[in-house]
C-alpha cells in the first residue's frame, strides 16, 4: 500500500495535474474573488444579468471546446513526430476559419440584436456588443490553450489561467468603479483575455515552425466520426451544467436570478477545480493511444483524485453554506445559502463524468456522446416544467447527473473488460 501511494505521488499525472490543480485553485480563488467583488459592486439585478451572460458564454463556447479537444488530441499525436510544420498548418488554418466565423457571428448579432435582448431580458445593447467581443477574442485563445495542453506545457497553462483572472479583477474593478456597471465587468474580461491571447501565442510560436499560412484540411472521417459526436457531447455537458442559470434568468425575477447566481457560481467549484486532473489526463492518454500503450492506471488515478476532492468540496458547502454566502456576498444574498447547501452534491456526478468523457475522447471513442444526447434534453425539459421553487432545479441537476454517471460508468466497465 505504501509503495502504491509513493507511485501515485511520483506519477506523471499527479505532477502535471498538480501544476494545473495549483493553478486551478489559485485561479479559482481569484475567479471567485472576482465574482464576489462584482456581486458587491453591482446591484443584485445587475449581477444576475452579468451571471446570465457568463453562463451563456460557456454554452456558446461549446463548439470551441469540442474543437479544442480535437486539436489538443491531434497536437499530442503530432508532437511525437516532431514535425513543427504540421503543427503550424493546423494552427494557422484553424484560426483563419475562426476569423471567417467571427465575421458571420458579428453580422448575425447586429441583425438580431433586439430579439437577443428580449430573450435574455437585457436592457442595454452595449452588454451584448461587449459580450460579442469577448467571444471573438476567447475563441482563438481557446486554440492557444489547446496547443499548451497538447504540447504538455502545463506550467504555462496554469500560469496563464491565474494571470488572466488577476488582470480581469484589476481592470473590472477600475471600470466598474467609474460607474460602467455590467459594461465595466465585461470590459475587464476583454482586456485580460486579449493580453493572455498575445502572451500564449508567443509561448507556442516556436512550436509552429516557419509557416506558411495555409489551410489545414482534416480528413472527412475525422470530422464526421469523431468531431461531430464530440461536439454534441460538449453541447450536452454545457447545457447540463450551465443552462440552469440561463433558465433561471428567463423564468424568475432579476432579484431571484442574482440570488441563484451566487449559489451557482460558488457551488460549481466542485465541478471545475478537480477538473485539472481531467485536463492533464487528456493529452497523456492521447499520446499513449498513439503509441499503443494502456492508460487504465492514469484513468484510475484521475478518477480517484477527482472523486475525493469533489466530495470534500460538497461537504464543505453543505456544512458551511450560511457562513460562505455571508462572507462572500453579504446579507443581500442570504437566501442563496439554502441553494448552495446542496449545489455541490448536484454537480458532483458531473465532475466524475468529465473524467470519463476526456478519457474516452482522448482514445478516439465517443461512447459518452450518445448518453449525453439522451439525458441533457430530458434535464432541460424537466427544469422547464418543474423550476419552482428554485431548489427543485438543483435536485433535477443531481438526478440527471447521477443517472448519466451510472449508465456511463456501466458502459465504461464493459470497455475495460474487453
Amino acid at each position: 500500500m505504501r509503495h502504491q501511494f509513493k507511485q501515485l505521488f511520483l506519477s506523471k499525472l499527479l505532477r502535471a495535474g498538480g501544476w494545473l490543480f495549483t493553478g486551478g485553485v489559485a485561479g479559482g480563488i481569484l475567479g471567485y474573488l472576482f465574482q464576489i467583488i462584482m456581486g458587491r459592486m453591482l446591484s443584485v439585478s445587475e449581477y444576475g444579468t452579468f451571471s446570465a451572460l457568463m453562463a451563456s458564454l460557456v454554452v456558446i463556447g461549446v463548439p470551441m471546446l469540442a474543437l479544442s479537444m480535437i486539436i489538443s488530441r491531434q497536437v499530442s499525436a503530432y508532437r511525437l513526430k516532431k514535425d513543427k510544420n504540421i503543427l503550424g498548418y493546423l494552427f494557422y488554418g484553424v484560426n483563419k476559419k475562426l476569423f471567417l466565423f467571427g465575421v458571420a457571428l458579428t453580422i448575425f448579432v447586429v441583425l438580431n440584436i433586439n430579439s437577443l435582448l428580449n430573450f435574455l431580458a437585457i436592457e442595454k445593447n452595449t452588454h451584448l456588443y461587449l459580450f460579442l467581443i469577448i467571444i471573438l477574442i476567447a475563441f482563438p485563445q481557446s486554440i492557444n490553450n489547446a496547443y499548451l495542453q497538447g504540447l504538455q506545457y502545463f506550467k504555462w497553462l496554469s500560469f496563464s489561467g491565474v494571470l488572466v483572472t488577476l488582470l480581469k479583477i484589476i481592470m473590472a474593478v477600475i471600470l466598474v468603479n467609474f460607474g460602467l456597471g455590467v459594461d465595466g465587468a465585461l470590459g475587464g474580461i476583454i482586456f485580460s483575455t486579449l493580453v493572455i491571447l498575445i502572451l500564449t501565442f508567443f509561448v507556442i510560436r516556436p512550436s509552429l515552425g516557419n509557416n506558411n499560412f495555409r489551410f489545414f484540411s482534416p480528413k472527412k472521417n475525422l470530422l464526421f466520426e469523431y468531431a461531430i459526436p464530440v461536439l454534441f457531447a460538449n453541447i450536452a455537458f454545457a447545457l447540463m451544467t450551465q443552462a440552469d442559470m440561463v433558465l433561471v434568468k428567463h423564468f424568475f425575477s432579476e432579484q431571484d436570478a442574482g440570488i441563484y447566481a451566487a449559489a451557482s457560481v460558488l457551488g460549481k467549484a466542485v465541478l471545475y477545480l478537480p477538473g485539472a486532473f481531467a485536463i492533464a489526463l487528456f493529452p497523456m492518454v492521447a499520446e499513449n493511444h498513439a503509441l499503443g500503450k494502456s492508460s487504465i492506471n492514469l484513468f484510475l488515478q484521475a478518477i480517484g483524485l477527482t472523486a475525493f476532492l469533489s466530495l470534500i468540496g460538497s461537504l464543505f458547502f453543505y456544512f458551511l453554506a450560511d457562513h460562505i454566502i455571508l462572507l462572500s456576498y453579504g446579507t443581500d444574498y442570504k437566501e442563496a445559502s439554502s441553494i448552495l447547501k446542496y449545489f455541490g452534491f448536484a454537480v458532483l456526478p458531473m465532475s466524475l463524468i468529465m473524467v470519463a468523457e476526456y478519457f474516452l475522447i482522448a482514445m478516439g471513442r465517443v461512447l459518452f456522446a450518445y448518453l449525453f444526447i439522451v439525458v441533457a434534453p430530458l434535464q432541460l425539459i424537466t427544469i422547464y416544467y418543474n423550476h419552482n421553487p428554485m431548489l427543485s432545479i438543483v435536485f433535477i441537476m443531481f438526478m440527471s447527473g447521477a443517472i448519466l454517471a451510472m449508465a456511463g460508468y456501466g458502459l465504461l466497465w464493459k470497455e475495460f473488460k474487453k
